[in-house]
């Protein structure tokens, strides 16, 4: 077994998942394209994707609901856990003007609810509790609608 690993890389290149046992990194891992502050999104895409569902009739209609973009952009865009330090990075995107703004008063108790702690990823694996499932079906229509805005701002542009 090699002791000094400087330089080691491991491709995957699968659509199925890659399970590595006993592994120890001893310095900086990046995944995914290197970029590890957004999950590989950039700013702008994470902006149009929030701005494509903001809004009257769309499913981020409500200030409580932020707790499920806090909840999405965890688990797929590494944002931070804490609601407030969530909110205070949203405060830094170029968001401008949105009918419903994010602010830490309406979704601190809501992101406590157990199902946060869950990976939104495997979100159709999830249990809530029966107290919290009306406001989880709420999230999960959130997690959805935001999860295939960053697929189709992740698409490369094409003009016709």
């Amino acid at each position: 077994m090699k002791s000094d690993n400087d330089g080691f890389t491991i491709n995957v290149n699968s659509p199925g998942n890659f399970i590595a046992k006993e592994i120890t990194f001893t310095g900086t891992v990046n995944l995914g394209n290197g970029n590890i502050d957004s999950g590989g999104y950039t700013d702008e895409q994470i902006v149009q994707a929030i701005r494509a569902i903001n809004g009257a009739g769309k499913p981020l209609n409500s200030k409580q609901k932020w707790a499920a973009v806090h909840w999405c952009l965890r688990w797929y865009c590494n944002f931070p856990p804490g609601a407030n330090d969530f909110c205070e990075k949203i405060k830094q995107l170029p968001l401008g003007h949105l009918e419903y703004e994010c602010d830490y008063a309406n979704i601190r108790h809501f992101s406590r609810m157990s199902f946060m702690s869950e990976n939104a990823r495997f979100i159709d694996k999830i249990k809530p509790s029966n107290s919290e499932k009306d406001f989880f079906m709420q999230c999960r229509e959130v997690v959805i609608a935001l999860v295939t805005e960053l697929g189709k701002a992740a698409l490369p542009k094409v003009q016709l």
